[in-house]
């Protein structure tokens, strides 16, 4: 499979013993684990919807990848034991969960004594306002967004639950307003564009730090990518 640039660089960033074993949590459709596949004994990929793991057995069939197994369970609880696994990661998973904190924890629990937490996802300002703003707007593009967090909030995830940090980064990133808000009904649509097209006339920001770019609607959609040790 083709690994996109940004990830390969985090994904650089890991070390794996020989014969590492991997947890890839809320793992959807298995990209990730897909990409980690070739550095590893055995991944396994939880998710708690059947449809997306069954879409990832499809994608990694197609890629000739066979020692990933796709397990039904929800980042909340791990059907695993203390201490199973070399590296535990999720990407993209921790804004849609009410409770991430509770994930981190089974994430940390699930590596303590052997090995490293990957987290992934994306960020909003430090400045109260704008973060809720910022997800207000999430919020209105998909109805399953729970929380976008901060630099801060995202690295204290790992402190919280015990883990040491042992890198921590971010990577900039812009989003294609019209591409991003794709999956929106039109009502949903035109309610962002006006938000968006608001900010950039002066008026209220997103939080999302919109600009015109080639006469498109653009902005900053920043990751945080948190390496700890369990």
């Amino acid at each position: 499979m083709s690994v996109p640039d940004d990830l390969r660089e985090i994904l650089d960033r890991v070390e794996l013993p020989p014969n590492a074993r991997i947890l890839d949590v809320a793992a959807g459709s298995g990209l990730l684990s897909r990409a980690l596949a070739r550095r590893a004994r055995e991944v396994v990929a939880v998710d708690i919807t059947s449809a997306m793991l069954e879409r990832g057995r499809e994608a990694a069939e197609r890629e000739g990848i066979t020692n990933i197994s796709f397990v039904e369970g929800a980042a909340e609880s791990l059907p695993f034991e203390t201490g199973t696994f070399d590296l535990v990661v999720t990407r993209f998973s921790l804004h849609h969960i009410s409770e991430p904190q509770g994930v981190v924890n089974e994430m940390v629990r699930v590596a303590r004594g052997r090995g490293q937490v990957l987290v992934i996802d994306m960020l909003v300002p430090e400045d109260r306002a704008l973060a809720e703003r910022a997800n207000e707007i999430e919020q209105l593009r998909d109805p399953s967004h729970a929380w976008t967090p901060t630099w801060p909030e995202l690295k204290g995830y790992l402190e919280t639950a015990g883990a040491s940090i042992e890198d921590a980064f971010t990577q900039p990133r812009t989003r294609d307003l019209e591409e991003w808000i794709a999956i929106c009904p039109p009502a949903q649509q035109k309610a962002l564009r006006s938000a968006f097209e608001a900010e950039l006339s002066g008026g209220p920001p997103t939080g999302l730090e919109a600009y015109r770019e080639d006469g498109a609607i653009r902005f900053h959609h920043p990751l945080g990518i948190v390496v700890a040790r369990a």
